[in-house]
């Protein structure tokens, strides 16, 4: 297989679907300790999103020998979009099949409005995943971009 057919949008589904489980598993291992009260927790799950536009840049620039900054921008997006999505849907199927009380959880925390609906639940959730992926790609790529991934000689 040529490694030059593989696209960065590939490779940001592939990863984006490997956070978006991590993530998943997260707030399940959240749940099973107790913890889902503590809203502030979930943001500890920034850490995959990290790890895995991070493990997903490499991966790009490791098959092409290098990689475009608005590659690894896109890479970063999209990661977040697709690892979000993901995210969203489960907690849409949590809330209507397990537990709807939750939703009055993130209500009553200060992180998110009182009226809070399912729906802005979703959108809220692609946009706080979409957001940071594609600055975490922009903050990754002052990295990536040069050649030989080291820092500057001392003068």
């Amino acid at each position: 297989m040529a490694t030059t057919k593989v696209s960065y949008q590939n490779i940001a589904v592939k990863y984006g679907i490997f956070v978006g489980i991590a993530h998943i598993l997260f707030f399940l291992l959240m749940g099973l300790l107790g913890l889902l009260d503590v809203i502030e927790l979930s943001f500890i799950s920034a850490i995959f999103l990290i790890i895995g536009i991070l493990v997903a840049i490499s991966k790009y620039k490791s098959m092409h020998g290098s990689v475009g900054y608005f590659s690894g921008l896109g890479i970063g997006a999209t990661t977040g979009v697709v690892s979000s999505a993901l995210l969203a849907v489960f907690l849409m199927i949590y809330l209507n099949l397990f537990d709807e009380t939750y939703l009055n959880n993130l209500q009553a925390s200060a992180l998110f409005p009182d009226g809070l609906s399912k729906l802005w639940l979703f959108i809220l959730t692609i946009v706080y995943g979409t957001i940071p992926g594609f600055f975490i790609g922009f903050i990754a790529m002052q990295w990536f971009k040069r050649a030989d991934h080291s820092m500057p000689e001392r003068v």
